[in-house]
């Protein structure tokens, strides 16, 4: 039901950025509710809770072995590609910047994706855009290679990875 309203936020904030290059337009609605229908993502978002207005929104998919995966990009072994998360749209409304949305956002949705075995985290940013690129550097985020992404667009390709949890049985197989 939140979905036309994230969609017109999305697209609000788009109209407004000076730099569009920086971040890929698509129908906002239409890939959001392909998202939910095909189960290869997810959205968390923030609202404002007296106006009840969409304050910021993030969105993770989950590529597994399709060509879009960035894992392909850093050479990830095939068995490795399924642990990969994208975190693929972060976008915060104008009136809401400059209180750590961004960071909340992308924490609260790293830790769903750990607690569902989700190991390697990658995004990939404009490599003008400093703000994000700053934003997800202050959250362990390392660029790991630049590369012309989404029809020609040159990205940096960002990512975080987390150890596998322990267990009583890994540690039998490595003292």
């Amino acid at each position: 039901k939140d979905i036309p309203a994230l969609g017109r936020m999305m697209r609000e904030v788009w109209e407004a950025m000076e730099q569009k290059e920086w971040f890929a337009q698509y129908d906002a609605e239409k890939y959001i509710t392909d998202l939910f229908n095909t189960r290869k993502g997810d959205v968390w978002q923030a609202t404002d809770p007296i106006t009840r207005q969409v304050a910021g929104i993030f969105i993770a998919t989950y590529p597994g072995r399709g060509n879009e995966n960035l894992g392909y990009d850093i050479g990830l072994p095939d068995p490795e590609l399924s642990l990969v998360a994208h975190m693929d749209t972060i976008i915060v409304h104008p009136l809401y910047r400059g209180q750590g949305l961004q960071q909340k956002l992308t924490a609260l949705a790293e830790q769903d994706l750990r607690s569902r075995g989700f190991r390697y985290f990658m995004c990939t940013i404009h490599p003008d855009n400093k703000y994000s690129k700053d934003n997800m550097e202050k959250q362990n985020y390392k660029v790991v290679k630049e590369a012309l992404k989404y029809g020609g667009l040159p990205r940096l390709i960002l990512l975080k990875k987390f150890a596998l949890p322990w267990s009583p049985e890994k540690q039998e197989n490595h003292p």
